[in-house]
């Protein structure tokens, strides 16, 4: 008996793909947003099962506090930004990052 060589089977490939931890099928993830008063959830779904991935939570504040961090960046590569302003958005990335985790911990996506 001979066995035929997977060399000769094309494969598709896709770009940016991610595998379904439920389903296992590839699928190229389409950000959605869903809001729920001030909570905003940042998702993904399996094309397949329709699996969510949770990305992000965020409400009001914390939206706020990523506006700033961003036009603070902006404007260091515009022109360097004083020590005093970098170490402000070194405590503003850090208290970001912290209220996210807090905010994905209670706030669960069904689905």
């Amino acid at each position: 008996m001979s066995r035929k060589s997977k060399k000769n089977k094309p494969r598709i490939v896709l770009k940016n793909a991610v595998r379904c931890d439920k389903c296992g099928c590839a699928f190229v993830p389409e950000t959605l947003t869903q809001r729920e008063g001030e909570i905003e959830y940042s998702f993904f779904r399996c094309d397949y099962c329709g699996k969510a991935y949770l990305v992000s939570v965020t409400d009001a504040d914390l939206r706020k506090d990523i506006r700033r961090y961003r036009t603070l960046a902006e404007k260091h590569k515009i022109k360097p930004l004083s020590e005093q302003t970098l170490r402000e958005m070194a405590a503003l990335k850090e208290q970001n990052l912290k209220r996210a985790a807090k905010l994905r911990q209670i706030y669960i996506l069904e689905g």
